[in-house]
Parts: C-alpha cells; structure tokens; sequence
C-alpha cells in the first residue's frame, strides 16, 4: 500500500519504465545476444512474460524456436497459447503436425506445467488431437484380450490404446509419425501420474467428439483471442481496404481515450526528433512532435492492432521483423498519405493539427483514407480503359510504351501499386506519399489526354513491318515524319519510313550547330499544327492540355537521337520512329 505521501503508485511506474526499456534494449539485440540477455537478467521471468505477444513470438523465431525452448519456458500461459493460434493452423483448418511440434516444444520447456496446462486449460484442444491421433478400444469383461489387436497398449486390462498410423508413410511422413509417437506417448505417461481417472475421461471424452464441430469450436474460440490483436479472419480483415473520405472521418466520431491491449516493441513507432531522416513522411513528422507518454503508448498499442489487421487481411506469414517491416512501411505510408489528404482538405497542414487527428480518429480510418486516394486512380484507370479508344482498337498495353505502361500495370492490378521504375531499387512499391498518388494522377491525365487524341485522329493502328514495338510515341512521330515528308501514305494508318526517307526528315529536325542536338522550334509548331489539323481541335487547346506530354517527347527524341550523326543512323537502333532499312 501506498504511504502517506502517495510515494509506491510513483516507484511502481519507475519499475514498468525501467522493465519498458530492458524489454526495448533486449528486443534491439542481435538473436545470440538477446538470448544471453534474457537469461542473465535478474528477473527473467518478469522479463519475458512483460513482453507482448507478438514481440516474443518473432524473438523466438529469430533465435530460433528449438534453440529457445529455455525463454519459451519463463513465457506464460496465455503467450503459449498465441504461439499456437500463429502456428498450428493452416487457414481454417487445424494443422496436427505442426500442433504435435508445439506442443513437444512446450513439453521439452517446462513438462509438469505444459502437463498440468493442457489438461485444465486446453481440454477442447487436447480431446481433438487425441480423437485424431489415438485409438481407444474398452474391452468387455469377457473378452479375450488377444482379440484386440496388435500394437494396443493398455494399463488398466479394460482400455486398450494405440496411435493411428499415418496413412501416406513417405520418408516425411514417417519422421512425422515417428516424432508423434514419441511425443503422444510421453503425454499420455505424464497424463495418467499426474491423474489416472482424469486421463480415462480423456481418453474416452475424445472418443466420442464430432471431429467437424470440434474444430469448428476451436477455430471460433482462436479468432475471437487473435481478434483482441488485430488478427480478424480473412473476411473481416479485408475490410480495411474500404476507401474512405477525407470529408467522413468527422461523421466516423471520436476514437475511445483509451484502447485495450499492449504496445508492441516490433512495431516501430516511437521517433526521436534527432533521428528523424531528411526523406521522412507525414506521419513519422508528426509522430516526432508527440511528447506524451500515454499518447505515444496508445498510439503504438493501435498501429500494433492496425498491422495485424493488414497481416491478415494480406495473408502473410509473420515470423521475424524481416517479414513484418513490409507490413509496418505499408500502414504507415497509407496512414501519411491519409494525414496528407485530410490535412488539405481541411485547410490544416501543421504538425499539430496531424497530431490532433491521430488523437481523434482510428489508425484504421486515416488509413483507409490513404489508400481510397490510391484506389481512386485505379477505378479512373479501370473507367477509362472499359471506354477507351485504345480498347476499342483491340491494343495490348505495351502500346503505350515503358513508362505509362508501368503506371497503368501498377494501376489495373487488385491492389494498386506507384510504378518507381527503380529509383529506389524496386520496380513496383505501395504509394508512400500523397506527391507519389498525385505524381501518377497526372501521369494517368497525360495517358486519357493521349488516348483522346488519338480517338479524334481516328488512327487504325495494326500490324506493322518494324524492328521495334509500336507505340503511341514511335506512332505519332512516325505519321508525322510522313505527312512532314509529304509521302503518298494512308492518313489513319501508320506507314514505316525507309532509312533514306528518315535521314532527310532527321537533318530537318534540329537547330544547326546545336550540341547537343535541339529539335527546332518550327518542327515543334510544324507537329502541333499537324495534330491540331488531324485531330479537329485547336492548336491552343491541344498545347494546354498536353504540352507538358508532347515536351516530354520531344525530350525522348532528344535523348536517343541527339548525339547521333547521320550517317550512323541504323533502324534496329531507332525506337522513337517505325523504321525499316
């Protein structure tokens, strides 16, 4: 009890800070290290069982679990129990194998308590795998015992058992066998010391269960104890990919002041201003900004949540920090990119006002908001392609060259993803700022503004003799070379241009004595007035719409052809232009 100051609640919080950060420091170690650690503190088992289940669950996985059966015995009984419900399943399906490597772990850790635990606290559990694993047989009183078999074992002369053999005896399956026998016939020892009248209620009990409904009880009673951390079935889980409205999130009401459950050390998200680094987003920013202590703790008991939603909603298998920092970088991002959005919208860009939206709204909401901006362009990209002339004419997607076609991939897949084109050493990677959504809007923009065009120019684009792929790009300057040329060519079909032909449209294209290379300003007006006549729309209206795109191609000529001399031309080189020798 506290004294007369009041002086114990305030040295009981010192001790939990003080646990906090040795569960921190420990966390942040090497395996080998983390290992030792554990083991030569002082109050090894506080240390472990003060851990979150998630962060004891990747320790051992990157100790190694059969290398960690000694932490796996300071753990308690309920992160027992998460080590089960992570492992011994398969979707919805009890995995018996993997529920027989467990549970031999967790006997080799500490036996009388794993005895003692399965028998009063796991009963629904242990009836299943024994109705799958065991055979009983009861003999009458009048019975022969040689008429029960072979391979029965008994103690009593009246229950008769023995192991269900495998029915696949492969070289896997007999090590599988073999490593079940020697674990369910331990078990069964133990069981009968520890309570031999016990251990015939068993053992008759698991006789007589509807195996279908059993495991059905048993997976309802794992996604209730799973969803207290996130961890939803597929069908709920998936819901947090719901978009959501910036302009809903006041209508969704004020997040609880308080969130059950604790704050998960492999969850990064605590940030120390000093370490911010210079490419942080939004949500790191304002996370930096935070100074309370309860607020960053809910905060992080939340993201915990949050991640493990998405774990479950992606149906990935998390077991070292390896696998899982894929997964916080996806929330987090999706989460900057919600603050980023309803920051604007509101009219609000500081940091405190982002704080003040972590503190009133769910993780779960800001996210949905962030991804729903991601989801916006893919239905615009889906919209546009049911409807587009590019559809219409019967064009595969490479049609509209490297770039867009990457944009549009990242785009037209369940899930979008930004098309980074490996600047950062991925081809595809999740949206991480709300810069890279309205980066691939304006992208999407210059493609439908393209697609326009070439609709109005009523192009019939079809197979073509050419030492490269036919792309909207080598499609219009092609056509325009020719109509430049005045060649005797179809208007709406795409002709490919002799490599004379194209030497003297090349020594017309640029400024002379020009280095590097610079196309001329007439040809730039030449093709802007050639599109403006094709097309049937104004020149001015074509130059705000698609100036920035129709530079940008002439910036791609620019960059294959402008160090090229022309008599070096050779069409199996030439990309920009349909080319035949």
């Amino acid at each position: 009890m506290p004294d007369q100051n009041g002086n114990l609640p305030e040295k009981k919080k010192e001790r939990e800070m003080a646990l906090a950060e040795e569960r921190r420091s420990i966390l942040a170690l090497p395996p080998e290290k983390a290992l030792d650690g554990i083991l030569n503190h002082p109050y090894p088992v506080t240390l472990v069982q003060s851990m979150a289940e998630e962060d004891l669950f990747m320790l051992v996985h990157s100790i190694g679990v059969d290398d960690a059966l000694e932490v796996l015995g300071l753990a308690s009984n309920q992160q027992w129990e998460y080590f089960l419900d992570m492992q011994t399943w398969a979707q919805d399906r009890v995995d018996t194998h993997a529920m027989t490597e467990w549970w031999n772990r967790l006997l080799k850790a500490d036996p009388d308590r794993f005895t003692h635990w399965i028998v009063q606290e796991q009963r629904e559990a242990l009836d299943y795998y024994l109705f799958r694993n065991v055979e009983l047989v009861v003999r009458e009183y009048d019975q022969d015992p040689a008429e029960i078999g072979d391979g029965f074992n008994t103690e009593d002369d009246v229950h008769f058992t023995r192991m269900r053999p495998y029915a696949d005896l492969d070289e896997n399956h007999q090590q599988h066998q073999e490593l079940r026998d020697q674990f369910l016939g331990d078990l069964l020892r133990r069981m009968s010391i520890y309570d031999y009248p016990l251990y015939l209620a068993l053992l008759l009990e698991s006789s007589t269960i509807i195996p279908g409904e059993a495991e059905e009880e048993l997976l309802r009673l794992r996604n209730v104890r799973l969803a207290e951390k996130g961890f939803l079935p597929f069908e709920e889980a998936v819901g947090i990919y719901q978009p959501l409205k910036a302009a809903d999130l006041a209508k969704r009401g004020r997040k609880a002041p308080e969130l059950s459950g604790r704050p998960v050390e492999s969850y990064p998200l605590r940030v120390d201003p000093a370490d911010l680094p210079p490419d942080a987003n939004h949500f790191l920013r304002t996370l930096a900004q935070i100074r309370d202590e309860f607020t960053l703790t809910r905060l992080q008991a939340e993201f915990a949540g949050l991640c493990n939603q998405l774990v479950s909603a992606d149906q990935v298998a998390v077991r070292d920090k390896n696998t899982l920092a894929p997964v916080v970088a996806k929330v987090g991002h999706y989460i900057s990119i919600g603050l980023e959005k309803a920051g604007r919208e509101a009219g609000g860009d500081a940091p405190y006002h982002s704080a003040n939206l972590m503190q009133n709204n769910l993780l779960a909401d800001l996210f949905r908001v962030g991804f729903g901006c991601a989801l916006d362009l893919k239905w615009r990209a889906e919209r546009w392609r049911h409807r587009s002339w590019f559809s219409r004419s019967g064009l595969p997607l490479t049609f509209w060259g490297e770039v867009w076609l990457g944009v549009l991939g990242g785009l037209l897949i369940k899930k979008p993803l930004f098309f980074d084109n490996y600047a950062k050493g991925v081809l595809y990677r999740e949206f991480e700022t709300l810069a890279d959504v309205e980066k691939t809007a304006r992208v999407l923009d210059e493609i439908v503004a393209m697609d326009d065009l070439l609709s109005r120019m009523a192009l019939e684009v079809g197979p073509v003799q050419s030492d490269t792929f036919v792309t909207c790009h080598n499609v219009l300057l092609t056509m325009w070379a020719a109509a430049y040329l005045r060649m005797d060519v179809p208007p709406v079909r795409p002709a490919v241009l002799s490599l004379d032909r194209f030497r003297q449209f090349f020594e017309e294209l640029w400024v002379p004595g020009a280095k590097p290379r610079r196309i001329k300003d007439s040809m730039r007006a030449h093709f802007l007035s050639w599109l403006a006549r094709r097309s049937g729309r104004p020149d001015y209206e074509i130059a705000e719409r698609m100036g920035s795109t129709l530079e940008a191609l002439f910036g791609m000529v620019e960059y294959e052809l402008g160090e090229v001399e022309v008599q070096d031309l050779e069409a199996h080189f030439i990309h920009m232009f349909l080319l035949c020798d």
